[in-house]
């Protein structure tokens, strides 16, 4: 009996490794390959000749220059860790309530859910190029910080003598509330998958207790959905800083079409350091002051 069970469990293990063996591949090919390669540009002098690319090693020459000779690049990395820290907010806010909106029983229900997640399959494919093209005014496909442009709110608040921090944060909001709900698909889908798994009972007691819906949001909600929001935010970051519409990531495109792949790799690794200290950051003052309060 041993055996068999033996045979069964390596039969099992072989069928895995057959399933992830695809996977495994593909990541190789696709990702640590380039990633790699990426490595060996960012401090290579570049030479294209007949016989394909020489290289030359120049260590941080590459990083030299676009750090203290590039004068719009750190601009590029500062705005882009500022709208990062505007819209994450948001878009958890807005994700959360439209999550706990949607998983309300009323009729309907499911055509709404797949209505806000409609966003996610549109702009993965050909549709957004569609629609986004010259031949259709569609300017909710445009994502950047500057918005949709029908409505010039900073000249408004610039006449209630608002505070600049106030005026700034308020301009980004109204500017882009349709781009961030476009984002907060996948968001939605992770808080109703949370949602879901919370324990009906609790609600029951926090009745019986009086509670209010207010406090069960804070007191229940929130706190059982503790492990998922770390995790929606560490998929809103990462999207928000290798997002395509990102100056930096275009910046760097662009190099890479104008073939100075060292140049743009050298930019695109210290963008992706300063990424990890941000996120890193992020993640340790959520958990300190957070996680510690709701465990």
């Amino acid at each position: 009996m041993r055996k068999k069970a033996r045979g069964v469990e390596s039969l099992r293990r072989r069928y895995g490794y057959s399933f992830v063996a695809h996977w495994v591949l593909g990541l190789i090919v696709f990702f640590f390959i380039p990633l790699v390669s990426s490595i060996r540009y960012a401090f290579s002098e570049i030479t294209i000749t007949g016989k394909g690319f020489e290289f030359s090693y120049v260590g941080l020459e590459n990083f030299k220059v676009a750090l203290f000779q590039n004068a719009e690049y750190l601009d590029l990395v500062r705005d882009s860790i500022g709208s990062m820290f505007y819209s994450l907010p948001m878009i958890i806010a807005l994700s959360l309530i439209l999550a706990v909106l949607l998983n309300q029983k009323y009729p309907g229900r499911a055509i709404m859910r797949v209505i806000f997640f409609l966003p996610v399959i549109i702009e993965s494919s050909v549709i957004v190029n569609l629609l986004a093209g010259p031949s259709i005014n569609a300017s909710i496909f445009d994502f950047s910080a500057e918005g949709s442009g029908f409505i010039d709110y900073s000249s408004i608040f610039a006449n209630l003598n608002l505070p600049t921090q106030i005026t700034d944060f308020l301009t980004f909001f109204l500017s882009n509330t349709v781009s961030l709900t476009w984002n907060c698909g996948v968001q939605i889908i992770l808080f109703l998958a949370g949602l879901q798994g919370i324990p009906a009972s609790l609600y029951e007691v926090s009745k019986i207790e009086g509670a209010n819906k207010w406090d069960e949001f804070w007191q229940i909600t929130v706190p059982m959905l503790r492990h998922v929001l770390s995790l929606v935010i560490i998929y809103t970051m990462i999207s928000q800083f290798t997002s395509a519409n990102n100056k930096v990531v275009a910046t760097a495109t662009g190099l890479m079409k104008d073939i100075k792949y060292n140049m743009a790799s050298a930019m695109l690794w210290f963008y992706f350091i300063i990424v990890l200290i941000v996120i890193g950051i992020v993640l340790a003052l959520y958990n300190h002051y957070c996680l510690k309060k709701w465990d």
